[in-house]
């Protein structure tokens, strides 16, 4: 059975929307355009879409590359790229607004929402959920379950795939990544939603309504399989360096956690938009980006659904003893940011909280090591950085 059909309002919306991104032609800061046309010079990156916003708007967008290689169609700013886990801070976004109407409460067990999630699971929190403390595992060594290609009805009905299986720490005793976890996020808001009366929602109407037409991201999606979407990106993966055509994957079993596609332009505007105080209260937007702590008051490096600074990325071997690269995080001590990796699509995202601009860049290829999508985005967000 297709998806779609469960998600009217978003493929209406999608399909034939065709939105001109109104990037201004300003040249961006010197050698920012040598980076990436190096970068998709590459036999094994058809192409790479990038997008700098500020407060006031957007700045600069640009696709190099191809976003259809087969057919030889240009990447442009327009494309919808697969942003992987990038989903996860749209995703904590619309649960903040849910959380300011008083839909759902952070600290509650999740049970008061899925009275029929497991119960021989102690007690998990929404909060401990987005700050993967709640010790929902993620996918399977051996399972394949990052290629699955089964369509789910709910959010609830995903979480078969995962929910009998045993937490893999006590809930808030210990920190480890989960995609799944925010599809029992994601669950827990539709099920908040369909309990009332005047206010039944599925996930996907969630998120058109409470981010994607509040901030006119009209260059975005569920990524439905299903759906003919305009200028949806072709996805490809390299195995043993050479470059395929994707599998065919699924995703409505974590729309939440990585199964939405946009055009960078939107996910900048998007990251700056926290910043204005009128999309979200300045209270929810500290608690996206204050890291959450555990039970002993360790401080994790995640907040609600951020990850918060760059200690992820400063003691990589890659750049640890790279003082240029050193510098330039150390330039932005209060960035938040996320990646995502996809079947198809590598992203990075980072939002300078003090220089109030944001930067995304998504190549539609995974398993290609040649373009570092983290780099691209710092270089580009440091540039802009030293020319204002």
């Amino acid at each position: 059975m297709s998806t779609s059909a469960l998600y009217p309002l978003l493929i209406l919306l999608s399909v034939g929307s065709i939105h001109t991104v109104t990037a201004k032609e300003n040249a961006p800061p010197a050698a920012l355009n040598k980076h990436f046309e190096k970068a998709v010079t590459s036999d094994t990156v058809p192409g790479i879409n990038v997008a700098v916003a500020d407060k006031n708007g957007l700045v600069w967008a640009k696709g190099y590359g191809y976003a259809d290689l087969e057919n030889q169609v240009a990447m442009t700013p327009q494309h919808k790229m697969r942003i992987g886990s990038v989903a996860k801070v749209i995703t904590a976004a619309a649960l903040m607004r849910m959380v300011e109407q008083g839909t759902v409460e952070l600290d509650k067990p999740i049970t008061d929402y899925l009275p029929d999630w497991p119960a021989k699971h102690p007690a998990i929190t929404l909060r401990q959920l987005t700050s993967h403390t709640a010790g929902i595992r993620h996918y399977k060594a051996g399972a394949n379950e990052f290629l699955l290609n089964q369509p789910f009805d709910t959010m609830q009905s995903s979480l078969a795939l995962f929910q009998q299986d045993d937490l893999s720490f006590a809930p808030g005793s210990a920190f480890a990544y989960s995609t799944f976890g925010w599809t029992v996020v994601s669950a827990v808001m539709e099920s908040a939603t369909m309990a009332a009366a005047d206010d039944q929602r599925r996930f996907g109407q969630i998120i058109q309504q409470e981010v994607f037409s509040p901030l006119s991201m009209h260059d975005s999606a569920l990524d439905d399989q299903y759906a003919i979407i305009a200028h949806r990106q072709r996805p490809y993966s390299v195995y043993e360096g050479k470059l395929y055509n994707s599998p065919q994957t699924d995703h409505s079993y974590k729309w939440a956690g990585g199964g939405m596609i946009a055009s960078p332009a939107d996910v900048s505007r998007f990251a700056v938009a926290h910043l204005n105080g009128e999309y979200l209260s300045t209270e929810s937007v500290k608690m996206l980006f204050s890291k959450a702590t555990l039970n002993d008051g360790q401080a994790v490096e995640y907040g609600v659904g951020w990850n918060i600074g760059f200690n992820n990325y400063r003691h990589r071997d890659a750049y640890r003893q790279n003082p240029e690269i050193q510098h330039m995080m150390a330039a932005m001590p209060n960035a938040v940011m996320h990646s995502g990796g996809s079947m198809g699509g590598i992203t990075m995202l980072i939002l300078c909280t003090d220089h109030q601009r944001a930067v995304t860049v998504v190549k539609n290829v995974d398993g290609d090591e040649s373009a570092d999508v983290f780099l691209l985005a710092l270089t580009t967000l440091s540039a802009y950085h030293q020319q204002h």
